[in-house]
C-alpha cells in the first residue's frame, strides 16, 4: 500500500492511495492542473486513476472536481448519499455520468485483498466519511474534518501504521484570531475540527506500536508546529512511538507500508 499526500488544508485537499492494482484518489480540492503536475512529479500515471473517493462536499475537498471529472479517466466514484445530494447541480450532473457507488458509515468493501471500512464523522457537512484501509497486518487511517471521533471507532482505529489525522487548530490562537465569532464557535464545536489536544489525545488512545502521524488540515493562522508538538508531549504517553510529518499545500509526502 502506498500513500501520496498531494495537498492538505483549507486551501485544498487531495491524496492518492495505491492498493492492489488500483490507485484511488481521495478528494479533489485542488485544480486538475495541480493534481496533474503533482502526480507526474510522483511518477503516477494520471490515466490509471480510475477510482475516486469523496469525503464530503465542502469546497476545499471538491474545488477541482468538475474539471477533473471531464478531463480524467475516472470511472467510479464512491461517496455518501448526503455528499451526492449536496454537490452543486452542475457537478452532480457530471458525476452522474460515472459509475456511482453510494456508501455510508460502517460499511466494508474490498479492492482484491484490501479491506476498506468507512467511518462516520461529525462535521457541518451532509454525511461526511473517513476511511480505514487494511491489508494483512497493515493499516492506514484517513480521518479529517471532524469535531470529534465516536468512541465506537476506537478499536477500528487502533494499531494503524499510518494516521492521516487532522490537528486543525490551537484553541487560544483561534479565539484570539480576527475570525468572526460565529466561525470560531463552529470550528470549536462537535461539528467543527479536531484541535491539537483532541487529536493528540486520540492518537494516544489508539496507538500501541510505532506509527506515522501525518498531521493534516493544519490551520495556517490558528496553529503552529510548536503548538502541535506541545500537545503531543502533553497527551501522548510515549511520544517516541510517533514519527510525525506535517501536510500542507506544497509538500509532496509519500509513504509505503
Amino acid at each position: 500500500m502506498k500513500i501520496f499526500v498531494l495537498a492538505s488544508g483549507s486551501k485544498g485537499n487531495a491524496m492518492c492511495v495505491e492498493v492492489e492494482n488500483e490507485t484511488i484518489l481521495i478528494d479533489v480540492g485542488i485544480s486538475y492542473m495541480k493534481i496533474k503536475e503533482k502526480v507526474e512529479t510522483l511518477k503516477i500515471d494520471l490515466d490509471k486513476i480510475k477510482v475516486l473517493f469523496l469525503t464530503h462536499e465542502h469546497h476545499d475537498h471538491i474545488m477541482g472536481l468538475m474539471t477533473f471529472l471531464k478531463k480524467s479517466k475516472i470511472e467510479t466514484v464512491y461517496l455518501s448519499k448526503g455528499t451526492l445530494e449536496s454537490l452543486p447541480e452542475k457537478v452532480k450532473i457530471e458525476i452522474l455520468k460515472k459509475e456511482i457507488v453510494v456508501i455510508k458509515a460502517d460499511e466494508v468493501f474490498h479492492f482484491d485483498n484490501t479491506k476498506i471500512t468507512t467511518v462516520g464523522l461529525s462535521h457541518d457537512a451532509n454525511e461526511p466519511l473517513g476511511f480505514v484501509f487494511e491489508k494483512e497486518d497493515k493499516k492506514f487511517v484517513h480521518l479529517t474534518d471532524t469535531g470529534y471521533v465516536d468512541h465506537a471507532y476506537y478499536e477500528l482505529l487502533e494499531n494503524a501504521n499510518i494516521y492521516f489525522l487532522e490537528a486543525n487548530h490551537e484553541p487560544e490562537m483561534l479565539l484570539r484570531s480576527a475570525r468572526p465569532f460565529a466561525l470560531k464557535k463552529r470550528i470549536l464545536s462537535e461539528l467543527g475540527h479536531l484541535s491539537n489536544d483532541d487529536a493528540s489525545w486520540l492518537i494516544n488512545r489508539v496507538i500501541k506500536q510505532k506509527a506515522i502521524w501525518v498531521i493534516a488540515h493544519i490551520s495556517e493562522d490558528c496553529n503552529t508546529q510548536i503548538a502541535i508538538e506541545e500537545s503531543i508531549i502533553k497527551h501522548v504517553e510515549d511520544p517516541t512511538l510517533l514519527e510525525v510529518y506535517y501536510a500542507d499545500q506544497t509538500n509532496l509526502l509519500v509513504f509505503e507500508i
